[in-house]
């Protein structure tokens, strides 16, 4: 069974910029850090004046939906869905 949790916690976050394009390689949330195996989906979205990316990403046991806002340069953990 998924278990699926609304987070919305800032996180800092180990990128690269290429073009126009953004690749999160791993993230610190609190006292743990993630490595990302998988880049599973990326999509835009308008938020009020801010265009925020939005990366589905895994781990090894955990998908996270990360958001990036390039105007301010910040990165939050949006949501974690976890098996068992």
């Amino acid at each position: 069974m998924t278990h699926y949790e609304k987070v919305n916690e800032p996180i800092n976050v180990i990128a690269s910029f290429a073009g126009n394009k953004v690749i999160p390689h791993a993230f610190t949330w609190g006292q743990h850090r993630y490595t990302i195996k998988k880049l599973n989906l990326v999509h835009l979205e308008r938020v009020g004046r801010d265009l925020i990316y939005y990366f589905s990403v895994s781990d090894k046991a955990n998908t996270f939906k990360l958001a990036f806002n390039p105007s301010e340069l910040k990165w939050r953990l949006e949501e974690l869905y976890t098996e068992g």
